[in-house]
């Protein structure tokens, strides 16, 4: 329990000091290109219940922050909750807002979107707005990849109208 308190001490020290740097930069139009590549990557993982394409989006050594449930930490971990989340559900999920700061190999995302979910037992679809962060590093290869994914839920659609 105390190394993954350290852990998640040090990835916040990591992600403070990120913020802290001049947030006017918003990364060259080939950064933000790449960025938005690896968010529609997610998108096609979530929306095709495809839980094997994990490792294609998140690093090794993700931190996965769902609401209202523990951190998972690695990508699979990520890939085994995505899985039994599709095991019962059908996901459409869209981003309708997203705001990319790039600061040299690292990257923070602002995001927000809807998720239809439809129970695969039957049932009625649930449509719930979601909002959160992305953190993004670049490997060697140029390759960026979700380091960090936490999100929450804001009002739902019709409570916001």
């Amino acid at each position: 329990m105390k190394k993954q308190a350290m852990k998640f001490l040090a990835n916040s020290l990591v992600l403070a000091g990120l913020l802290t740097v001049n947030v006017s930069q918003a990364g060259t139009d080939e950064e933000v290109a790449a960025i938005a590549a690896v968010r529609d990557a997610e998108l096609a993982t979530v929306n095709e219940g495809n839980a094997a394409n994990v490792a294609n989006v998140y690093a090794a050594d993700v931190e996965f922050m769902p609401p209202d449930e523990p951190t998972l930490s690695g990508a699979d971990a990520v890939a085994a909750w995505h899985a039994a989340v599709f095991a019962e559900y059908d996901l459409d999920l869209q981003y309708t807002a997203a705001d990319v700061k790039v600061f040299g190999d690292w990257a923070v995302e602002q995001y927000a979107g809807n998720v239809v979910i439809t129970p695969k037992a039957g049932g009625d679809a649930a449509t719930a707005t979601t909002r959160g962060i992305h953190v993004y590093h670049r490997d060697a290869d140029g390759n960026w990849k979700i380091t960090h994914d936490l999100w929450n839920h804001g009002p739902s659609p019709a409570a916001a109208e």
